[in-house]
């Protein structure tokens, strides 16, 4: 168990790194420097080295150019890094090749996933009726219907409505913040009610409370001002997330 653990730990990220790298790789560098060095030192040397020497100092030191065996161990050295970076190019192509079919196989399964889950929640949310009803509530009430939809849409932070897709799940949590948010600020706060509608088909507020100068006229405005921003916030997120969702190639059709 230690002996693989050792294995798993040291050797397997050095033979990684050495012999599955890109091009620049040192593998194939080695295999190169190497083999053009056992080849050029010598030549170089006896350019370099006994021209200078034998003109300027009339010494004359015997380095011979290189034989046959130090052409054939260079040139077999160079092969080498050359075949080496071939083997590495096939090996990379074909785990790039299977990591696109995994890819494609999750996708499969993970988009219509979330297009039914971003389908759901926007069946609460149709665009005009939402901006509407957000937009005239502080100061005019909210159907009931709708806003038991926008309580419904709390839900969707789940685990059973999370998204496989991370952008638009971010987006589709912040909206989802932003609704609970107004969703207290109408009803917790007791603002929005049924005592004001004889219907049943409203939430209105109370306007039983404005009483020039109580107190409750104060609450009142105070309430209102604060679902209205409350609101606004929302609606900005609620566009948010539908650009995310466009952007991430979802079909929403008609919202």
């Amino acid at each position: 168990m230690i002996k693989r653990t050792m294995w798993e730990k040291y050797f397997i990220p050095l033979i990684k790194k050495w012999f599955f790298s890109p091009f620049s790789n040192k593998v194939t560098r080695v295999f190169l420097y190497v083999g053009s060095a056992v080849v050029a030192t010598p030549i170089l040397g006896h350019l370099i080295i006994k021209v200078i020497l034998l003109k300027f100092f009339d010494i004359d030191i015997p380095i011979d150019v290189p034989g046959v065996p130090a052409y054939a161990t260079g040139g077999v050295l160079m092969v080498c890094g050359a075949l080496h970076n071939l083997i590495y190019i096939h090996l990379d192509n074909r785990n790039k090749m299977l990591a696109n079919e995994a890819i494609k196989e999750r996708r499969i399964f993970e988009v219509p996933h979330d297009q039914k889950i971003i389908e759901k929640l926007i069946a609460y949310l149709p665009y005009e009726n939402t901006r509407f009803w957000i937009e005239s509530s502080p100061a005019g009430g909210i159907r009931r219907d709708f806003a038991d939809g926008l309580e419904e849409c709390e839900k969707f932070v789940t685990p059973p409505f999370q998204l496989y897709n991370k952008e638009v799940e971010k987006k589709k949590v912040e909206l989802i913040s932003r609704i609970s948010t107004f969703n207290f600020a109408a009803y917790g706060t007791g603002y929005l009610g049924a005592q004001e509608d004889k219907t049943g088909k409203m939430y209105l507020p109370p306007y039983h409370w404005k009483i020039p100068g109580s107190e409750s006229e104060e609450r009142y405005y105070e309430y209102l001002h604060n679902l209205s921003d409350t609101g606004q916030e929302l609606l900005r997120e609620y566009d948010n997330f539908i650009v995310c969702v466009k952007e991430e190639g979802f079909i929403i059709g008609e919202i």
